[in-house]
């Protein structure tokens, strides 16, 4: 169990927003979260591990609110005032008393440095903890971002099993709270994939206390932006090398797409493809599962300009194989076997883009989601 909360001089005053899963079979707390929380007004949020809280029913619904009233008691805070966050198995439901003692429990051991201890609550098949902080020279003076994720499987979100909590002791309204994370979500955390597979617990916690009492205009909250944007692609980017079992972290940019909607498109089914992840594992520089997966996705079109790039090197020349050189072919070696891999497929048929980050699929992967539950 983990507690994040504001100091209580400042819980008053702060402004929140958040962004979760899209799934069907949103999880209980998610559901609370979203339909029973003040998403504007959050002063705090309780997590736990070891149990998604997912596909429970309503039980599963009651327990939620036992961790949001649990916490609040603990706070000294309205109920609603705090968002509720589950991570861990699907199915299984966590036990009141044993949710009851461990929010007791992280209650008496909030301490200021507690971060560390927060993020390791939070952590399931986590390899490393995932943190980062900026400090920020706005317009309007200093101010300071922080964050934290867990995530390493069922990585493919669409916010909006990845939770995120970020906090600034900037003074921001919640609207432009709101606006700045869904638009930097977007281009963030949602742009990367680990195995495809969108979790039922996704979601994202941004919390301003106001400590720093630096009020932000509109060019101080686009700069506040910017650093989130680069705090939030940190994040997601240690989530992709941390993901089951991957080696390599992928960047994917597709370009010359007839429009936004394409490009977005073509770039999740490669990020997607389970045939490229693995060839990626392999050190394999079989383009022609990069192609495949993207004429899938766009079917029935032309594409009689495409060319790819792998590490610089272009191996394919108008969905042709290009006749590499010795030089070219032992730079492409070389390339493959790198932790890093940049990728650009170029579709010839106009001027819209994309960028997504993806991990490799291997052995361990296999491993460690075929006895998950056992």
């Amino acid at each position: 169990m983990g507690i994040l909360a504001a100091e209580p001089e400042f819980r008053e005053e702060v402004t929140s927003a958040a962004v979760f899963t899209s799934n069907a079979f949103a999880a209980a707390p998610v559901v609370v979260s979203q339909r029973e929380t003040q998403l504007s007004k959050m002063c705090a949020v309780i997590a736990n591990s070891g149990s998604a809280n997912a596909c429970t029913g309503a039980e599963g619904l009651v327990v939620a609110r036992a961790m949001q009233a649990a916490c609040g008691e603990v706070l000294g805070v309205e109920p609603d005032h705090v968002g509720v966050a589950s991570t861990g198995l699907i199915g299984l439901l966590p036990p009141t008393d044993r949710i009851r003692n461990g929010i007791a429990m992280a209650g008496r051991n909030l301490t200021r440095d507690g971060g560390s201890s927060f993020l390791s609550s939070i952590m399931t098949t986590d390899r490393f903890p995932k943190a980062c902080a900026l400090e920020v020279e706005t317009v309007d003076g200093v101010v300071r971002l922080g964050g934290c994720a867990k995530g390493a499987g069922m990585i493919a979100p669409a916010m909006a099993t990845m939770l995120c909590f970020v906090t600034t002791d900037a003074v921001v309204s919640h609207g432009v709270l709101r606006s700045l994370l869904r638009r930097v979500v977007g281009k963030t955390f949602n742009c990367v994939s680990v195995d495809g597979q969108m979790s039922t617990n996704d979601c994202v916690f941004l919390l301003a206390g106001g400590a720093s009492r630096v009020f932000l205009s509109p060019a101080g909250a686009a700069q506040l932006g910017a650093a989130l944007r680069c705090l939030l692609l940190r994040l997601a980017l240690m989530m992709v090398a941390d993901g089951e079992g991957a080696t390599k972290v992928v960047r994917l940019r597709v370009r010359g797409a007839a429009n936004d909607e394409d490009a977005r498109t073509v770039a999740r089914a490669v990020a997607d493809s389970s045939l490229v992840k693995t060839a990626m594992y392999g050190c394999d520089p079989n383009w022609g599962r990069i192609l495949s997966a993207a004429g899938a996705a766009l079917p029935r079109k032309s594409l009689p300009r495409v060319y790819l790039e792998i590490g610089g090197v272009r191996v394919a020349q108008e969905a042709r194989a290009v006749m590499l050189t010795p030089q070219a072919e032992s730079t492409l070696k070389e390339v493959m076997a790198r932790s890093e891999v940049d990728i650009l497929l170029h579709l010839g048929n106009g001027r819209s883009h994309e960028k997504v980050y993806f991990s490799d699929l291997g052995h361990e992967y296999v491993a460690v989601n075929s006895e998950y539950s056992t």
